[in-house]
């Protein structure tokens, strides 16, 4: 009688590491990575939302000893629409590839027409370096309350410039109606508050001031943003803040926070 074989047929997924130690890593991440997003001079937002450029997504990268690498580059003509198909790999610091994308680049697309051929080249290479650092490291960067698809990978985009406000239609509109809504997300340094008088309605106020890691404040009315930052802060998390620039300064339209997802 022939012995008969056994095989483990159990391809179960299994927890490799404790997750709190991984949620505790990944948020040290995201913060340092607010950090550095913060100080941006000029930061891709679109529609309220910001996205990250390839730069930093190598800086997420590199918190984990991970790099990004082109390994091919082909030329396209499709039907007269030419371009470049692109292919890069993400590589952990031992050398093994855990991430591999690809990405184009065409003359088909509103802000690349009239682009030179190497542009075109050089733009594929950078969304696909860029995407095979998502498919690794979105998780941290969406803990960090950013958007998760590179600022590169957008619509209409052809170096990730921050959303252009459409005209404003005829008619009267007012200051607030017309403010550009800007989004950071960061740690809190301080919270302060002031009391007054509205001299016109004659009635009690309190303002609070929520300032951000560079002493930036935002302001508000609103307590229960407040109360909100206040619970962060004594927490040591971080705060994403919808704001709008107005005569006096930073004015809170909304104000959350920034949670694992």
């Amino acid at each position: 009688m022939n012995e008969m074989t056994v095989y483990d047929v159990n391809q179960d997924i299994v927890i490799s590491r404790p997750p709190e130690a991984v949620l505790s890593e990944a948020q040290r991440a995201a913060k340092s990575l607010a950090d550095v997003v913060s100080n941006k001079k000029k930061p891709v937002i679109m529609n309220g939302e910001q996205y990250l450029e390839f730069e930093d997504w190598q800086t997420v990268g590199r918190f984990y000893g991970v790099t990004a690498k082109v390994v091919s580059t082909e030329f396209m003509d499709l039907g007269g629409v030419q371009g470049f198909l692109a292919r890069a790999v993400a590589i952990r610091a031992d050398g093994m590839e855990i991430s591999a994308a690809e990405a184009m680049c065409m003359n088909d697309e509103p802000n690349w027409k009239s682009k030179p051929l190497f542009q075109l080249r050089s733009m594929a290479q950078t969304r696909a370096c860029a995407k095979s650092l998502r498919n690794v490291l979105a998780w941290v960067v969406v803990l960090a309350g950013y958007r998760a698809t590179p600022a590169e990978e957008m619509q209409d985009t052809a170096s990730a410039k921050p959303e252009q406000k459409p005209p404003a239609k005829p008619g009267k509109k007012s200051e607030k109606a017309d403010a550009e809504h800007l989004t950071v997300v960061t740690p809190i340094s301080d919270i302060e508050s002031k009391e007054g008088v509205n001299q016109r309605t004659n009635k009690p106020y309190t303002i609070y001031g929520i300032k951000d890691a560079k002493d930036v404040i935002y302001k508000t009315f609103d307590s229960k943003f407040a109360d909100i930052a206040s619970e962060v802060f004594a927490a040591g998390g971080m705060v994403k803040i919808n704001y709008t620039i107005g005569q006096y300064g930073n004015n809170i339209v909304s104000l959350e926070a920034v949670a694992a997802q």
